[in-house]
């Protein structure tokens, strides 16, 4: 009897949009679907992917949030505004430094952010969500352990390629989930756009990968299932706003008058009222403010204001720029609304059934899959 196994290849960032237009999938798998997300980016996508749990339970909404007590960068508070030259400089020592002391499991980078406001701000989560115990709600990994499921998991850490020969090696071993997940797509496509030939490119490297996964199963008598999915989906830029200048041409300059963390497609402000008129007007027709009910229904309403106490959306395909993220503009980007249909994922499946209705319901999925399989 065939031993069954299952395949995960999650591929951040491709959109259902991006895998109609290359139709890719559509020899591998029996289903193939649009996936809704969450509001926010992977910091957000990929706890709520694997915990089934949406970002105010599982606490994970951005990359970085305000700092409240003893946070990773409170010991900057030293730290002056510095000339650009030697900002980038002062962020790299950082980096090291927090590196070292290890308090860091997840994936994070310091991108841009002004050196002297780094103390008032914190890391979004410290565990790595990729493994057991590393976010707050139990994930996919977590129930495994538990329930002793054999799975090898291969990510971000290492390379792609290095990654699919290793799980197809992996085929020849007792284990019943193999788990790949893959940001090289995603990286491309900020570099190059969502429908440039280099993507279609790379996806036929992934039916590549694939394809050799199947023929490795049967040289093995291994049934293999295989699932795909991404967290969310990315959309080409068309437009740009500088927001930042905008406030400072108000009189406004963050980290004086009020603080904001600017990410490539929202603004997220601490102040009062004053302050979120000014957003209002600085965004201008390149977005609007997300009111506390609209938050509440995305699963994204932080009572305490940790995310920010006013958030400023901007439009599908409008970019801010510059950002806490970057000063220049790129190809495309993600973390516009989750109903655009350019931020929908995708779900693919080699065994007929239901398609998900959201990266929400993944969990619950594998979960069927390995009682069923095992």
């Amino acid at each position: 009897m065939s031993r069954p196994v299952t395949l995960v290849f999650l591929v951040d960032a491709l959109g259902w949009e991006i895998a109609e237009h290359f139709a890719f999938g559509r020899e591998q798998f029996a289903v193939r679907a649009s996936l809704g997300t969450v509001l926010g980016y992977s910091a957000a996508a990929i706890p709520s992917l694997l915990s089934g749990t949406l970002p105010v339970e599982h606490g994970s909404w951005a990359m970085f949030r305000r700092a409240q007590g003893d946070g990773v960068f409170s010991a900057l508070r030293w730290v002056p505004p510095l000339p650009h030259a030697l900002d980038w400089r002062a962020r790299r020592w950082i980096r090291r430094w927090v590196d070292r002391n290890r308090r860091v499991q997840a994936y994070y980078d310091l991108y841009e952010i002004p050196t002297h406001l780094l103390h008032r701000f914190d890391v979004g989560q410290t565990g790595d969500p990729f493994q057991p115990g590393g976010l707050a709600r139990e994930t996919v990994f977590d129930w495994m352990r538990a329930h002793d499921v054999r799975y090898r998991l291969w990510d971000y850490h290492t390379g792609e390629s290095d990654n699919f020969a290793a799980a197809e090696q992996a085929l020849r071993d007792d284990v019943d989930v193999l788990f790949v997940y893959t940001a090289e797509l995603d990286a491309l496509m900020h570099r190059v756009g969502i429908l440039h030939p280099s993507v279609g490119a790379r996806l036929s490297t992934y039916a590549t990968f694939l394809s050799g996964m199947r023929r490795a199963a049967l040289a093995h008598d291994v049934d293999l299932e295989m699932v795909l999915l991404s967290d969310h989906g990315m959309t080409d830029v068309v437009d740009v706003v500088d927001v930042m200048g905008e406030m400072s041409r108000r009189g406004l300059r963050v980290g004086r008058d009020y603080l904001g963390f600017f990410d490539s497609t929202m603004a997220r402000v601490w102040g009062d009222e004053r302050v979120a008129h000014a957003m209002d007007e600085a965004m201008g027709t390149h977005g609007h403010r997300l009111s506390a009910p609209q938050l509440r229904a995305f699963g994204c309403y932080f009572a305490d204001g940790a995310y920010g106490d006013h958030v400023f959306l901007a439009n599908p395909g409008e970019l801010i720029v510059p950002s806490f993220m970057g000063s220049r503009r790129i190809a495309a980007m993600h973390g516009y609304h989750p109903e655009d249909r350019f931020s929908r994922g995708c779900f693919m499946s080699s065994t007929p059934t239901p398609p998900l209705g959201s990266i929400l319901d993944f969990k619950a999925h594998l979960q069927k899959i390995v009682r069923a399989r095992t």
